[in-house]
């Protein structure tokens, strides 16, 4: 197994999160290693008691990576890890950065330079026109902006930035393939080479 194929493995597995597959990846070197641990060998690691072990030593039983895989592809997705140079720098740089990303769209070099736009989802008509005007100037100015994937300001942001032909990352707290009606209404018919979909950490619903 590749080490990608295992980290998206390790990324399924309940309560393995980014801390606990550092600390896996510190004793064993790699992510087909962990896989491949017997559950003794697993409970000598840091922070890894007997309950995390057991469903490592048998993610099988619970995970179907193949299944997860062919979604992945079906969905015109790919995984982005660490080891990638794509990874976002300022996003390496955090306490716990996710161990994969799942990916549509690209991620290019040219987004380090980015400002993050996020409120409320309940907003006022004054906080969309704001949202949308100010998204629109940065990325006029070649600023990628950055913002979920919720109605009201998220959606806002992806308008202003996307009416400007500029770049624009959605990163959502779902399922890549659970794409919120709002945006898929209001940003959708927008999408090209300048949009990228960014989900941290969860698998296809």
């Amino acid at each position: 197994m590749e080490s990608r194929e295992a980290l998206v493995a390790l990324n399924l597995i309940e309560n393995v999160g980014p801390i606990r597959v550092r600390q896996l990846l510190e004793h064993f070197g790699d992510a087909s290693a962990i896989l491949g641990a017997s559950r003794q060998e697993l409970c000598r690691v840091r922070g890894i008691g007997e309950e995390i072990a057991e469903a490592i030593a048998h993610w099988e039983k619970s995970i179907d990576l193949g299944a997860e895989l062919k979604r992945i592809a079906d969905f015109g997705c790919r995984i982005v890890t660490q080891a990638d140079g794509e990874y976002p720098e300022l996003l390496r740089q955090i306490y716990d950065p996710p161990v994969v990303l799942y990916v549509k769209g690209q991620l290019l070099p040219q987004d380090k330079n980015s400002v993050a736009m996020v409120g409320s989802r309940m907003t006022t008509h004054y906080g969309i026109e704001v949202a949308r005007k100010l998204a629109y100037q940065l990325a006029y100015l070649g600023v990628t902006v950055v913002s979920g994937g919720a109605r009201g300001i998220d959606s806002a942001a992806h308008q202003g930035a996307l009416s400007a032909k500029g770049r624009t990352i959605a990163v959502l707290g779902t399922g890549i393939n659970m794409l919120l009606p709002v945006l898929t209404t209001n940003v959708k018919p927008l999408f090209s080479s300048h949009f990228c979909e960014v989900l941290l950490r969860f698998g296809l619903n």
